[in-house]
């Protein structure tokens, strides 16, 4: 039984299993339209993975670090997306980290995490926002919708527990 707990905290509970499964979500679009791409496929992950650091460290007394680590992570899928995007790509990546920022940032008054109802669809908006329009040419609404309703419908329990 102590195993179960130990891999329910290290694995589920952790930012690496979130990441990744938001990852493969879109490697799963990516394949689906033939647009994948390991460097995209690598800073999806890494705007994951920092994105959920930064949500759960920074109110302690790793957050300065996690700020170090995020913005070299910045800086590297920034240059990942300059090497083999465009810089449309960056700019679709820059607003969807400043949307993440909005979401839990403890410098707002007032952050979308803190409001029940609208947080569940603005991270199904988000995740559909990087499922579509980061990973693709061009916008695609029904991509868009399965990934929004999808990830609003998982996150929707969550929020009502809480």
């Amino acid at each position: 039984m102590n195993f179960l707990k130990v891999l329910k905290k290290s694995v589920i509970d952790s930012q690496f299993y979130v990441s990744l499964t938001g990852t493969l979500f879109a490697v799963f679009f990516m394949l689906e339209q033939n647009t994948f791409r390991y460097p995209t496929v690598s800073f999806l992950f890494i705007t994951y993975f920092s994105g959920y650091l930064y949500t759960k460290y920074q109110k302690t007394k790793h957050f300065f670090k996690i700020l170090i680590l995020n913005a070299v992570a910045g800086v590297i899928c920034s240059l990942l997306i300059i090497h083999n995007h465009n810089e449309i790509r960056l700019l679709k990546w820059f607003v969807i980290v400043v949307l993440g920022l909005l979401y839990n940032s403890f410098f707002l008054d007032v952050y979308i995490r803190k409001i029940p109802l609208l947080k569940v669809f603005y991270v199904g908006l988000v995740w559909g926002l990087m499922n579509c329009w980061l990973t693709l040419p061009e916008f695609s609404i029904p991509i868009f919708l399965i990934s929004f309703f999808f990830i609003t419908a998982l996150v929707l329990p969550f929020d009502i527990r809480d």
